[in-house]
């Protein structure tokens, strides 16, 4: 049967943000992708060049491509800045939440509702990188995958301290497998939905309404 182990308190006790100082060359690269992220999501990445991201950092180019060596590792750059920050907000949003039942939702909407905030350049992503560019340069499968499985992680956290807690019944290992899988699985679908015909709250309805099917299967 599931061994419980440490991972199941993850979300127990809120995360504490640790502070950090950042150098001059960090602080640097935020405003190049700050600027650069302004202009991808005004005038889409095919049409933005590293003169203009140049001019928006207020920087020349030299000291640009001393960063970066093309507007798609910068594009890369901030598709991982917003992947990052997502997490941890998302991270943090679900230790907050009392149950096992309400971190799970709590991870659905909160998940569903920044995507909402990104999808500018979820759009570009999908209409002109996968045209015009080699997708693998932007955004390498092993780098989807990477993020796919840390959500995974979360709602594989989430299911374990149902268990602990007394929410949820004991699943085998395969079972508990079988079941992150199925929900990651919905959820990657109606996340693109959402990104195509930016439908939220038709989404928000559809994936509550799956999320209760999922809790009556394995509720106590």
């Amino acid at each position: 049967m599931f061994a419980h182990g440490c991972d199941a308190f993850l979300f127990i006790e809120h995360i504490v943000p640790k502070l950090s100082v950042k150098t001059k060359d960090e602080i640097l690269k935020e405003k190049i992708l700050d600027g650069a992220d302004k202009l991808f999501q005004k005038y889409g990445l095919d049409k933005t060049t590293m003169e203009e991201i140049a001019r928006e950092a207020g920087k020349g180019k030299s000291t640009l491509y001393y960063y970066f060596k093309s507007k798609e590792e910068i594009f890369d750059a901030i598709i991982q800045r917003e992947k990052n920050e997502f997490f941890n907000y998302v991270q943090e949003e679900v230790s907050k939440a009392p149950t096992a039942v309400e971190k799970l939702k709590v991870f659905v909407t909160i998940r569903f509702k920044r995507l909402k905030e990104i999808t500018n350049l979820y759009n570009i992503m999908i209409t002109e990188v996968k045209a015009a560019l080699n997708l693998d340069t932007i955004c390498k499968p092993n780098y989807r995958q990477q993020y796919d499985q840390k959500e995974a992680n979360i709602v594989k956290s989430i299911l374990q301290y149902g268990i602990v807690s007394g929410e949820f019944r004991v699943f085998s290992e395969s079972e508990m497998d079988m079941m992150v899988f199925v929900f990651m699985s919905a959820q990657n679908g109606l996340e693109m939905d959402l990104i195509i015909y930016d439908r939220l709250d038709e989404m928000l309805t559809r994936l509550n309404f799956f999320h209760e099917i999922m809790l009556s299967g394995i509720r106590k």
